[in-house]
């Protein structure tokens, strides 16, 4: 399986706040508005609206997430064509199964919890590389405070007179060692991304339910045929059995074929 790009997981991180805004103002407006228009007849289809729409954002995020961690692209993401109890009637059952839908419901608590999660998110997938990237440049920083302001960065505080009394290092030597972390920070910068993308991804996967990832699956239409028999076994899902080879079948064949022959001689 193809390894989770650190890329795409910074990019899902910082998605993750605009989204969030607009789902939880989507959520929180539409409830709003459908609770109380609930007394006339025009409140429950609003509802019925709020709650498709919000749990086909969750799933969107789930086929986004999904793709991710199985190493494709967003393009090819399994999303889950889930038409949803609406799809299935009409009417004022079509209304009614779509406000039993419990998978609707766990929507609408993507869109609230989505805004506090993408807050927490943008800002570690902002200060994670921002604070490396910083650190790494101490030895310009140094430099520009030096001899700007005339202050010494990297002589006051206890650490850094500790450092210089016991070892004996100059605040400019310092700075190029604190840059050397820093430069160690940088490299582990897509390790770290990756793991905020796995978190991220499993709270995701967690809020949709097991529901969502059934549907994700592609079940093909018919399994082989009896002119394909000899396809390779990988070729078969994994919960099918392989179709039986024709090979085994051919000295049958032949014995019965030789047989029709005696029997017209």
């Amino acid at each position: 399986m193809k390894k989770p790009s650190a890329w795409e997981a910074w990019k899902l991180l910082l998605l993750s706040l605009p989204k969030g805004i607009g789902a939880f103002l989507f959520a929180v407006i539409g409830l709003s508005v459908g609770i109380a228009a609930s007394a006339v007849i025009i409140g429950l289809p609003l509802l019925a609206f709020v709650l498709i729409v919000c749990r086909r954002m969750m799933e969107s995020e789930y086929g986004l997430t999904s793709a991710w961690m199985n190493g494709k692209q967003p393009a090819d993401a399994p999303m889950a064509d889930h038409g949803g109890p609406a799809r299935e009637q009409r009417g004022l059952r079509s209304l009614l199964a779509v406000l039993a839908d419990r998978r609707s419901y766990r929507g609408i608590v993507y869109c609230l919890l989505q805004l506090p999660s993408g807050v927490v998110c943008f800002t570690l997938a902002i200060v994670v590389p921002a604070v490396a990237l910083a650190v790494t440049l101490s030895p310009a920083a140094r430099m520009i405070v030096n001899g700007q302001f005339e202050y010494e960065l990297f002589a006051d505080g206890w650490l850094f007179e500790f450092i210089g009394r016991t070892f004996g290092l100059t605040p400019y030597e310092q700075s190029w060692i604190v840059g050397g972390f820093g430069l160690l920070l940088v490299l582990l910068v897509p390790a770290a991304v990756r793991m905020l993308g796995r978190f991220y991804a499993a709270w995701i996967s967690g809020l949709a339910g097991p529901e969502s990832e059934a549907a994700t699956v592609h079940v093909p239409a018919s399994l082989a045929a009896p002119g394909l028999s000899g396809m390779a076994t990988s070729e078969l899902p994994h919960d099918a059995e392989p179709a039986s080879s024709s090979l085994p079948l051919e000295p049958d064949r032949l014995e019965s074929r030789i047989a029709a022959d005696t029997l017209r001689s």
